[in-house]
C-alpha cells in the first residue's frame, strides 16, 4: 500500500493581493473602507464591553493624511485593541474564520472581518503597520509586507503604558497611489462610504474634517431636511421623499419631479450597518419604482466578499417586497388625503406608468385606478370611471381610435361612457378595467350599432325626416354620404358627420388620387376597384358615412319643412363642411370648394336681399 501524506496549500500573498485589487474589489480607494470598517467594530466590541461606563468612553476614529509634514497615513481608533495572539490568528491567516467568535470580533451587526480586509491595504502601500493595545494587556506592533511576509512583537511594559487602549493603522504608500492617501482624496473617500457611521470620525490634515452627520433616514430629521438632502442630490426638489422604515430597515425614497424612462437606472446609496455598499443601480427596489431614488440601510442585508454588492438571498427579496410596499401605501394614501398631488403626480410620469402597468401585473393592482382616460364625460381617473358605471349604471364603451371617439362622443346616449382609446396605451389600459375592477365589463364600440341605436324622430314626423334624408343623399352624393335624422343631444348641435375607418380609407384613397401622379392614381383605382368587387361578393358595403341631422334641433326640422330644394341643398352642404370642422377632420380639396361655393351662395343671397 502507497504511503501518503496530508499538506497544506501556500498561498502567495503577491497573488492575492492581485486577485483582490483586479477581481474582488472595484479598486484601491477600497482600502479607506476596510480600516473604517475594522474601526467601527473595535469601537463597538468596545461598547458592548460589559466592564466598560459608556459615560466615560467616547468612541473615535482619526484619520491622519500624507500632508507635507507627514509621509505616512495613519487611522487611529479607540477601540478594543488585539493582542499578540489574536493578531496572528486574525491578520495572518487567509480565509480562517474559527476563532473570531472566541476573540468577540465576529458578531452580529459587524462590518468587517480582519485578515482579507487590512489585506485590502496592499492595493496602496507595500508595508502596512498596525500598533495596538488590549485593555489590561501589552501593546503589540504587526508589520506586513506586500512580500508575504509578517512579525508580531510585544512591546515592553514601559512602550506599552504610553499606547492608549486602541488601535493604530499606519501605511507606507506606494509613489503611484499616493494621491489616494492625501487630505482631499482621503476626505471624499471617507465621506462617501463612512459619512453616516454611528462613530464620529474626523480626518486630521491642514484643517480638522467632520466626517459623519446624521443619517437622512434618522428619525430626527425632518422632512424639509430631508426634501433639501433630495435637492442635493438629485439636483431639483423632490416631488415627496417616502419614509422607508421597518424592521431592519431604515431609508428614504425620494419621488423624482421631473418624467423618467423606466428603462433608464437611477442611483441608489444602500448601506448596511450604516456603512456604503452599494451606490448605482439596484435590483433591491421592485422594476417598477423606476420613479424614486433611494438611500437605504439595513442590518438584515448580507454584503459579498468585496463588499460591493448584496447577496441575493431571502433577506434581500424581503427587502425588495417592503419596499414596494412602503411605495404603494404612500401612493394610495396620497390618492386619499390629497388627490390633486396624485394627479400632479401621474401627469409628470404619465408614460411611463401606463407603460408599466400593462407589464407589471403588481403596479397595475395599485396604480391603475389613479391614471386617467379621456372619455365623453371629460378627463377622468379610471377609478372614477368604476365608480360611475356602479353607481349610475352606466355600460363602458371603448373606441379605438380618436377620431371614433369625437364621432361617438357627439351622439352618445347618457347611459353610455365612452372611453377614448387612441392615444398610446388606453386601449390596453382600458381593456384592464374588467380584470382589476370585476364585475365590470367593457365593450368595443361601433359606429354604425351606435347609430342603429340613437331614437328615430317621432312617428308622425318619420315621413318628413325620411324625405329629409333623401334630400341630404341627394346634395352630398359626389361624397358619398347619405342622410340619417335622429334625436340625440345637445339640441343645439344640428348635425354631426360620421365615417367610420373603411369609409375614412376610401376618402383618403380618393384625395391621394387627386393629388398623385397617374401612375400611382391608376394603381389607387385598381385597389378601389378590387375593394369594390370583394365588397359585393361578401354582402357589404364600403363602411359608414353620413351626415347625421339632429331632429331636436329647430333648424333641421325648418329645412324638413321647407319646399325650396335649392335652400335645403345649400343648407345641408353648409351643414356637412361644419359638422366635418366641428369633428376635427381634415377639409379634403372638394369640401374646400364646397365651403367656398356654400359661401358664396350665401353672400349672393344676402345682397339680393339688400337689393
Amino acid at each position: 500500500m502507497q504511503d501518503s501524506s496530508r499538506d497544506n496549500f501556500q498561498v502567495d500573498l503577491g497573488g492575492v493581493v492581485d486577485l483582490l485589487s483586479r477581481h474582488i474589489y472595484s479598486g484601491p480607494r477600497v482600502y479607506l473602507r476596510e480600516l473604517l470598517q475594522n474601526a467601527v467594530d473595535a469601537c463597538t466590541a468596545r461598547l458592548e464591553a460589559e466592564d466598560i461606563d459608556e459615560t466615560d468612553y467616547q468612541p473615535l476614529i482619526r484619520i491622519l493624511p500624507i500632508t507635507g509634514d507627514r509621509a505616512t497615513f495613519s487611522l487611529v481608533d479607540n477601540g478594543t485593541g488585539l493582542t499578540a495572539e489574536e493578531a496572528r490568528e486574525l491578520l495572518a491567516t487567509v480565509g480562517r474564520t474559527s476563532k473570531r467568535d472566541e476573540f468577540g470580533l465576529q458578531r452580529e451587526g459587524r462590518l468587517g472581518q480582519f485578515g482579507i480586509g487590512l489585506l485590502s491595504c496592499f492595493m496602496v502601500a507595500d508595508e502596512i503597520t498596525m500598533v495596538s493595545r488590549a485593555e489590561g494587556k501589552a501593546a503589540i506592533r504587526w508589520v506586513g509586507h506586500s512580500d508575504g511576509t509578517f512579525s508580531v512583537e510585544t512591546l515592553n511594559a514601559d512602550a506599552s503604558d504610553v499606547i492608549p487602549v486602541g488601535t493604530t493603522v499606519h501605511l507606507t504608500p506606494r509613489p503611484d497611489e499616493r494621491s489616494l492617501l492625501q487630505e482631499s482624496a482621503v476626505v471624499s473617500i471617507a465621506s462617501n462610504y463612512g459619512r453616516y457611521l454611528p462613530i464620529p470620525i474626523i480626518v486630521q490634515g491642514a484643517k480638522n474634517t467632520p466626517i459623519t452627520e446624521t443619517p437622512v433616514f434618522s428619525h430626527e430629521v425632518e422632512q424639509p431636511k430631508r426634501l433639501e438632502t433630495g435637492r442635493a442630490r438629485i439636483g431639483r426638489t423632490p416631488f415627496d421623499v417616502i419614509d422607508l422604515s421597518g424592521p431592519g430597515i431604515e431609508g428614504v425614497a425620494y419621488v423624482l419631479p421631473q418624467p423618467q424612462a423606466p428603462h433608464m437606472s437611477r442611483r441608489h446609496s444602500i448601506y448596511v450597518n450604516r456603512m456604503l455598499v452599494s451606490d448605482g443601480p439596484s435590483t433591491v427596489l421592485p422594476n417598477w419604482a423606476f420613479f424614486v431614488e433611494c438611500e437605504i440601510n439595513s442590518t438584515d442585508l448580507e454584503p459579498t466578499a468585496s463588499r460591493e454588492a448584496l447577496m441575493d438571498d431571502t433577506a434581500f427579496a424581503a427587502t425588495r417586497d417592503f419596499i414596494g410596499e412602503r411605495i404603494k401605501a404612500w401612493l394610495l394614501n396620497l390618492a386619499m388625503t390629497k388627490p390633486h398631488r396624485v394627479r400632479e403626480f401621474t401627469t409628470i410620469h404619465d408614460l411611463a406608468l401606463r407603460e408599466l402597468c400593462l407589464s407589471d401585473e403588481d403596479l397595475a393592482e395599485t396604480m391603475l385606478g389613479l391614471l386617467t382616460l379621456e372619455t365623453s364625460r371629460g378627463r377622468i381617473t379610471i377609478g372614477e370611471i368604476t365608480t360611475l358605471s356602479l353607481t349610475e349604471d352606466i355600460s363602458l364603451q371603448l373606441a379605438t381610435s380618436l377620431d371614433d371617439f369625437r364621432q361617438l362622443t357627439s351622439i352618445a346616449r347618457p347611459e353610455v361612457l365612452i372611453i377614448n382609446g387612441g392615444y398610446v396605451h388606453d386601449s390596453e389600459l382600458a381593456r384592464l378595467i374588467p380584470v382589476h375592477f370585476p364585475p365590470l365589463n367593457i365593450t368595443t364600440a361601433d359606429l354604425r350599432e351606435s347609430m342603429d341605436v340613437m331614437e328615430l324622430p317621432p312617428l308622425e314626423d318619420i315621413d318628413k325626416a325620411r324625405a329629409l334624408d333623401a334630400e341630404v343623399t341627394e346634395a352630398l352624393k359626389d361624397f358619398n354620404i347619405h342622410g340619417a335624422t335622429r334625436v340625440f343631444e345637445p339640441a343645439d348641435v344640428p348635425a354631426v358627420v360620421i365615417i367610420d375607418s373603411r369609409a375614412q380609407a376610401a376618402r383618403d384613397r380618393y384625395e391621394t388620387k387627386g393629388s398623385t401622379t397617374d401612375r400611382w392614381a391608376d394603381i389607387l383605382a385598381t385597389v378601389d376597384s378590387s375593394l369594390s368587387r370583394a365588397s359585393k361578393s361578401t354582402s357589404s358595403d364600403h363602411g359608414l358615412s353620413a351626415l347625421c341631422l339632429n331632429w331636436n334641433n329647430g333648424l333641421v326640422r325648418q329645412l324638413a319643412a321647407t319646399n325650396d330644394q335649392a335652400v335645403v341643398s345649400r343648407t345641408v352642404r353648409l351643414l356637412y363642411v361644419q359638422a366635418l370642422l366641428a369633428s376635427k377632420k381634415p377639409l379634403q380639396t372638394k369640401e374646400r370648394v364646397l365651403l367656398n361655393d356654400s359661401l358664396a351662395d350665401l353672400v349672393s343671397l344676402s345682397l339680393s336681399t339688400d337689393i
